[in-house]
């Protein structure tokens, strides 16, 4: 796979999910609407045996509702020979039931699965929070970093790749008598629908990426902003850590596709912690093929170990 561009169509990762809802233009509405009455004389015979919904809802759905349920409407078109793709076509806007209900939700049909989409993709599933908590399913996209630039970071994904959708940011400020003072910066994105997709997302990311060696690189990079670390003091290393096993051994999946040595481990002095570690005599080939992108402090750690300048026989 020479190219690095690869074009995904979202919708297709919605329509199993039953809290969306889409809105769709007025004329492709009466024209599902005609094309019923014309084939089955009328929308009470049509709707006859076929939903588990009220005939009064189905005829809401024509008449006053705003939104659709996305694979109830797909099965309407597909009973009148309308195509799937003619109904994404027609899509103006999702709405998630139960969440958000004042809010629209604006998704592309398509994005391009690029270096730049990667990374940010990654570095959302190592910093990001669903809002998961206890037994509520997840309801909004969040992520939180202390650095302003890697916030700023994921704030220009979130407008490239889901733009026309609002965001905001906010500080943490650590609580009295916590000993880590640094100040934190949480962006939201206030979705289901969003992060319902994201999550759907993931094994198709991760499946064309294991296959990419650029796309792989750059899937590594967005976890490393996030949860990764550089070392320069009396040795040199790159370092992953997470409790995630499935996530570590996939990021070494993808660093043996790019030729390096190494392998995942289980910390014996962290309890159910994994880590990759990139010792110095790969360094360079990490700096040159992958590197730590826009978390600046990390990068001029791993920039002064890799040009630090050894005696002769010294590897570290």
């Amino acid at each position: 796979m020479n190219s690095t561009k690869i074009r995904l169509n979202l919708y297709d990762f919605l329509i199993d999910n039953s809290v969306v809802h889409v809105k769709i233009d007025k004329y492709f509405r009466d024209l599902i609407h005609k094309k019923l009455i014309d084939k089955y004389d009328s929308l009470r015979k049509y709707h006859y045996g076929r939903f588990r919904v009220t005939y009064g809802a189905l005829k809401n759905d024509f008449n006053l509702n705003t939104y659709f349920k996305l694979h109830r409407l797909l099965r309407i078109a597909n009973d009148v020979d309308i195509s799937r793709e003619d109904v994404f076509n027609h899509v103006l806007s999702f709405f998630a039931y139960g969440s958000n209900k004042n809010k629209q939700v604006i998704i592309p049909k398509e994005i391009t699965i690029d270096e730049q989409f990667v990374e940010g993709f990654a570095l959302y599933l190592a910093e990001g929070d669903t809002g998961l908590s206890g037994d509520k399913i997840p309801r909004k996209f969040r992520f939180t970093n202390s650095e302003i630039d890697v916030i700023e970071h994921m704030a220009k994904w979130i407008n490239k790749y889901l733009p026309g959708n609002e965001s905001y940011l906010m500080a943490i400020t650590p609580s009295e008598g916590n000993y880590n003072k640094i100040i934190k910066y949480r962006l939201c994105l206030d979705s289901a629908i969003i992060i319902d997709l994201i999550l759907a997302m993931d094994t198709k990311i991760k499946n064309i990426c294991s296959n990419n060696p650029k796309l792989a690189a750059a899937y590594i990079r967005g976890m490393m902003i996030g949860e990764g670390t550089a070392y320069f003091n009396k040795s040199r290393y790159v370092r992953i850590e997470m409790r995630n096993e499935k996530e570590i051994k996939y990021l070494h999946r993808l660093f043996t596709l790019l030729g390096f040595n190494c392998r995942p481990s289980l910390r014996t002095n962290r309890h159910n912690m994994w880590s990759i570690y990139i010792g110095a005599k790969q360094l360079k080939r990490y700096n040159d093929l992958i590197g730590l992108g826009i978390h600046s402090k990390r990068q001029a750690i791993l920039e002064r170990a890799v040009n630090k300048k050894l005696r002769v026989n010294q590897y570290c």
